[in-house]
């Protein structure tokens, strides 16, 4: 049974929240933009600079993602299965319930290069991500990722 008094005070407590935020949304708001160009378009943010930022591991909430800073790049990441209690889990995104004992960069210059551990159940995925720029490469650079495997038995 229900603990009434608990059950009211959940059904107060959101009634009041949206008291509280309809009264919000009342009122007027104005937004007056920076009279001043964005930072990233000042000069000192152009060229080498700009180029050498083009390509990195800028995919937030996934356990290795690559993409350029354009809004339609190309996407590259990790997808693997794993198997935890008899049933098939697919990773990609970070997710708590995931409960990998490890994962993160341990090395990364935000840059050039990255080094990650992820401890999975058993296994233990390292990967590496390195980019270079050397004649001939394309812009941004040329890069590479790297995804060792090892289970332990």
């Amino acid at each position: 049974m229900f603990n009434i008094k608990a059950v009211l005070s959940i059904v107060v407590f959101l009634n009041m929240s949206h008291v509280d935020s309809a009264a919000e949304h009342r009122l007027p708001r104005v937004v007056t933009p920076l009279p001043a160009p964005k930072i990233t378009d000042l000069p000192q943010f152009q060229g080498e600079h700009k180029e050498s930022l083009y390509w990195g591991t800028y995919r937030p909430q996934v356990y290795l993602g690559v993409r350029a800073r354009t809004p339609k790049s190309l996407i590259a990441g990790l997808m693997w299965i794993a198997v935890k209690d008899s049933k098939y889990h697919l990773r990609h995104v970070c997710k708590h319930e995931d409960d990998l004992s490890t994962y993160g960069w341990t090395m990364h210059n935000g840059r050039d290069f990255g080094h990650q551990v992820l401890v999975d159940h058993g296994m233990t995925l390292t990967t590496g991500f390195l980019k270079s720029k050397e004649e001939g490469s394309g812009y941004g650079g040329d890069w590479t990722v790297r995804v060792c495997v090892q289970v332990d038995q």
